[in-house]
């Protein structure tokens, strides 16, 4: 799911959303040392040397989870590193729940041969992460973040999307539901799963234009750091579409009170009989804002060779054979 990250020194992660919160001040602005014209390239999951304080470290260069520099708890204690005296505490929470306490503070590291000033996060009650730890486009020195994703090929097409996003959140696009209606979608390499998934609001407004039902039993999807959400299969009758991607079958999120994540319209159930004698009251109350997002997984870039990050140029394009 599209997760928006909030990091106010402390740190909140929400598409659903996520937000890294460091209780206070922003971070002092990068080294560009010319990084209009600079990229990183990579590969999904791969690990990048780099240097934080000097030390060397191995990081992951995430698309679809936070974009801040997040390092284990056991790489800031082999580094020496101590939260900062003032603004130091930390929480990072999803979707507006909040998952976990910790510490930030602002150094100095060294990614792809450039040099950046930034705050980094960490939570002690979080799982590790692989390697040292991970970053996002927007916390990078370097202009674009390039994933290499397959070979090219003479069908594929170039699709350039705005960029949106802040440095204590997430990387995304926007998709526009409805007149007014904007839900937000992360291109989240790091998920592994078959299905695209969706917030329990965007699945139904996607289920009500598109002749979607549930069914089966729900399984949990991992959001980030551990963190599991339910979700439910919805099947479509004619595909969601979009850029280059078309999507019959996705796992939205159960609805439940957990999170904002989970606030949302029923969907109707496959192979449901209504009952015209059934009463159903309804009321207006205010509430929790549902959260419109919607994340695209590893798997449904099997058709393109390119994931292209421009913070310069603010936008975000894939390289893909479309698939209507």
């Amino acid at each position: 799911m599209y997760c928006r990250y909030n990091m106010v020194h402390h740190m909140r992660y929400a598409l659903v959303p996520i937000v890294l919160l460091a209780l206070a001040g922003a971070s002092a602005p990068p080294d560009r040392q010319s990084a209009a014209a600079t990229e990183l390239t990579t590969t999904p999951g791969a690990l990048v040397e780099a240097e934080v304080e000097g030390k060397p470290v191995r990081l992951q260069l995430r698309a679809g989870g936070p974009d801040r520099l997040i390092l284990n708890g056991e790489t800031v204690a082999r580094l020496g590193i101590k939260r900062a005296d003032f603004f130091g505490s930390a929480s990072f929470s999803v979707a507006g729940r909040r998952e976990f306490k910790g510490e930030s503070r602002p150094l100095d590291f060294v990614i792809g041969g450039m040099k950046q000033k930034g705050r980094a996060f960490w939570f002690t009650d979080a799982p590790p992460q692989t390697g040292d730890g991970s970053i996002g486009p927007l916390a990078l020195p370097q202009a674009r973040l390039r994933f290499d994703l397959g070979p090219a090929a003479a069908d594929q097409k170039l699709y350039a999307f705005p960029y949106y996003g802040a440095i204590n959140g997430q990387s995304l696009t926007a998709h526009e539901l409805s007149p007014g209606l904007r839900m937000g979608v992360s291109f989240d390499l790091e998920e592994t799963g078959p299905y695209p998934i969706a917030s329990a609001a965007a699945g139904a407004v996607i289920a009500n234009d598109h002749g979607g039902t549930v069914s089966g039993a729900s399984w949990d999807v991992e959001i980030i750091f551990g963190v599991k959400r339910p979700v439910r299969l919805m099947t479509l009758e004619r595909p969601f579409v979009f850029g280059p991607f078309a999507f019959r079958q996705i796992a939205v999120r159960v609805r439940n009170r957990v999170d904002a994540a989970g606030h949302g319209a029923d969907i109707p159930e496959a192979g449901a009989v209504e009952d015209p004698s059934e009463v159903v009251v309804t009321a207006n109350a205010k509430g929790v804002k549902p959260v419109h997002s919607f994340a695209i997984p590893r798997a449904a870039f099997a058709p393109c060779s390119t994931l292209l990050f421009d913070k310069a140029a603010k936008t975000i394009s894939v390289m893909c054979r479309p698939a209507v």
